[in-house]
């Protein structure tokens, strides 16, 4: 991806997430990944691999709006 479609992109997810409706999005994304939860032993392999990809997604979107 050019430099140009990566600031297009994340100008898109900012435009899209740092709205009300869009904040509402992302808070219910993060209580779906259960970013904030301990996982706990008793989640099988294939729970905690789709955990981890849920936490990646959110953690992708963070930072694709993030000031940093």
């Amino acid at each position: 991806m050019e430099r140009n479609e990566a600031e297009k992109l994340i100008a898109a997810y900012r435009m899209l997430f740092l709205t009300n409706e869009g904040s509402k999005v992302l808070e219910d994304l993060k209580r779906l990944s259960a970013i904030d939860e301990q996982a706990g032993s008793d989640l099988t392999t294939n729970e905690m691999v789709y955990r981890n990809a849920m936490q990646d997604m959110y953690r992708y979107i963070e930072a694709m709006i993030s000031e940093d």
